[in-house]
């Protein structure tokens, strides 16, 4: 009997790497494919923040504003890509610390039931013909199936050095450090840093790059022979 395709959850702390570590991993793995789950959430935020929607409106059906405002997404090779109203929008907006704050607070408030069947329905579909890497925010409540839920974790400094360093000076050292603490807040507020029977959790802080934090995760899923 054919193997069946196998489904990896991310999740950890903020600015942790956990997406650039992905997208290297998948590159490791036969037949895999990244879906960024939180990248669709920033996707749907963005959208209402542009629209002038207020997040807290919002709270109860993001959904359905996000078939209004017309949002649709596509997964390919290892990236996520958001458009609104048939416009690709650009990566640097969606990841920005203004929509990176909404996204914690929509997700502090917001009925997310909904979005976990959304995200599920996406999973399976990929699921179906490839390996699904995974990431985002309430995974085991998107999909409680996975086999195997990884915790990427890293020191403070080494995340404000990371996240600095993709805003490419868009943002002071000051202001990284804020938002991430501030961000860590809402996350733990909202129960999104959950274990479960089949997690494993492992610290990147001393990784120099994607790539590196890639090999150091695929080493702790072979051990456990996930893969």
């Amino acid at each position: 009997m054919e193997k069946e395709n196998f489904v990896i959850c991310v999740e950890g702390m903020v600015s942790s790497g956990k997406s650039s570590m992905c997208k290297e991993l998948i590159k490791l793995i036969p037949n895999c494919i990244y879906i960024d789950t939180g990248y669709i959430y920033r996707g749907i935020v963005f959208a209402l923040i542009k629209n002038g929607i207020s997040l807290t409106e919002a709270k109860e059906n993001v959904l359905k504003y996000m078939k209004e405002l017309d949002v649709e997404f596509n997964v390919e090779n290892g990236i996520t890509e958001v458009y609104i109203a048939g416009e690709k929008i650009k990566n640097d907006e969606i990841e920005s610390m203004e929509n990176s704050m909404g996204v914690s607070k929509v997700a502090s408030i917001a009925n997310n039931k909904p979005l976990y069947a959304f995200g599920k329905q996406i999973i399976e579909n990929y699921k179906k013909n490839f390996n699904v890497i995974c990431s985002g925010r309430g995974m085991i409540n998107m999909y409680p199936e996975m086999d195997c839920h990884l915790f990427i974790t890293a020191s403070l400094d080494a995340r404000v050095q990371r996240r600095y360093k993709q805003y490419d000076g868009k943002y002071s050292l000051e202001e990284v450090r804020k938002s991430i603490e501030e961000r860590d807040k809402l996350h733990e507020a909202s129960g999104f840093n959950q274990t479960c029977d089949v997690t494993l959790e492992i610290d990147l802080s001393d990784c120099n790059s994607a790539k590196e934090s890639a090999q150091k995760v695929l080493n702790e899923i072979k051990a456990k022979g996930i893969v």
